[in-house]
């Protein structure tokens, strides 16, 4: 008891908000040395750092700036007060509040803490072959996962990594949303959820078994998460189109969109529908794919026996999949969009993942589209990633003159191409 007492008025006395910055020096002296030597420099000195180092010291401690041994403080002057039967090392990780380790001995601190949850989880997971299998994937990336350890305890963490395994290790058979599959493997529909971490988690080691880059846009989470066979967005990620058809799991044509082909009338197609099909095609043999809204509707117009279908300016997983399978089909796909950075990278992205064939798309239409719309010099450099070789003339016209065009301009034009 006596000595719990004086270990108190110890830790007191160096509590001292004198004594702080000179304390958190020597701590870092130590995790470097390994031992309490060399040399601390104190700068920009208080009033009350002045004084109590003089006390502790011995000397007067004057002036901005002091330089202490630090053997001598840790040892030779803490032997001389009445404090000298404790040991100063534990002293100083109680008033620090934290161990005092060297960096060597840190480093195999975490290295035996690692190893030790790694075999936990090991356990947790080998009865299901499949889960193993993505655990060892884990394993071998553990160093994307190491801050989550530092955050949540052992158990609590063990708990979110096995469930995150367990859900990367089961693909559903159909396809679901994410609200249902996160209910059937964590009994919680938000388990998943992108403000959490076992969602953060759960993509992460989707991407490792993807080989992909982790998801920086909601829409790449979305194709992600499509890959494992979930989705999310299920009413908002929707494919404007007119004249499309599409076959259902069970083989039959639906009946629906027929309808409105024969109405000549479009439709928007959800994920939550889109999921349902199995096969994607055109009522014409000319699909037409463009960016805007209401050069859809001036096409489908001026154009009534093609099938049409509008990104709305952005190339969503909805129309990716439409896209997809109209390609797969054999469907020669047109594409026409907004001269500008953007517009020419979903027409590159289009041409290059499903054979598109650009209409209107070149130097002569850019120059009937033309704005007064600049585009800024951080802008143009995305033209950078164009790979299309149709679409290089237009990109380095566009350098040249740094403005816009719009496809408003040219719907007579377009209409001319497809009726030719």
């Amino acid at each position: 008891m006596k000595e719990d007492r004086l270990l108190q008025e110890c830790i007191e006395y160096f509590s001292h908000k004198g004594f702080a910055r000179v304390l958190e020096l020597i701590y870092n002296k130590y995790r470097s040395l390994g031992r309490f030597s060399g040399r601390i420099v104190l700068e920009n000195l208080q009033p009350v750092e002045k004084e109590m180092l003089s006390r502790y010291l011995g000397r007067i401690v004057s002036g901005d700036r002091v330089i202490i041994n630090v053997k001598e403080f840790a040892q030779k002057r803490f032997e001389q007060t009445k404090f000298s039967s404790l040991d100063f090392k534990d002293v100083l990780s109680h008033v620090l509040k934290k161990d005092v380790l060297t960096k060597k001995e840190e480093k195999e601190n975490r290295e035996k803490q690692l190893s030790s949850f790694l075999e936990k989880l090991k356990k947790q997971v080998e009865s299901e072959p499949a889960a193993e299998k993505v655990y060892l994937v884990v394993k071998e990336n553990f160093k994307q996962f190491e801050g989550y350890l530092k955050k949540y305890s052992e158990e609590k963490f063990l708990g979110i990594l096995n469930l995150c395994i367990k859900a990367a290790a089961t693909k559903p058979e159909k396809i679901e949303s994410l609200a249902v599959f996160a209910t059937k493997i964590a009994h919680d529909p938000h388990f998943f959820d992108e403000d959490r971490d076992s969602g953060k988690i759960f993509l992460r080691i989707l991407s490792l078994l993807k080989n992909a880059e982790y998801p920086k846009s909601s829409e790449e989470k979305a194709e992600l998460l499509y890959m494992h066979n979930i989705i999310i967005d299920e009413l908002s990620n929707w494919c404007l189109v007119y004249g499309i058809g599409a076959i259902s799991e069970d083989a039959a044509e639906d009946e629906a969109l027929k309808i409105f082909a024969l109405q000549r009338k479009p439709v928007i197609l959800p994920l939550y529908t889109i999921k349902d099909y199995k096969q994607f095609f055109g009522y014409s043999k000319k699909i037409v794919v463009v960016e805007n809204p209401a050069v859809f509707s001036m096409l489908m117009q001026a154009c009534s026996d093609i099938s049409l279908i509008c990104t709305n300016g952005q190339l969503r997983l909805s129309t990716k999949i439409v896209l997809e399978s109209l390609s797969k089909e054999g469907f020669t796909i047109f594409y026409s969009g907004d001269f500008d950075p953007e517009g020419l990278l979903i027409a590159d992205r289009i041409i290059q993942n499903y054979g598109a064939v650009p209409i209107c798309m070149d130097e002569e239409s850019y120059l009937l589209s033309l704005s007064k719309n600049k585009i800024s010099q951080k802008r143009l450099v995305m033209l950078r990633n164009v790979k299309s070789p149709e679409l290089f003339d237009v990109c380095s016209k566009m350098r040249e003159l740094k403005l816009s065009g719009y496809q408003e301009k040219i719907v007579e034009r377009i209409v001319e191409r497809l009726k030719s």
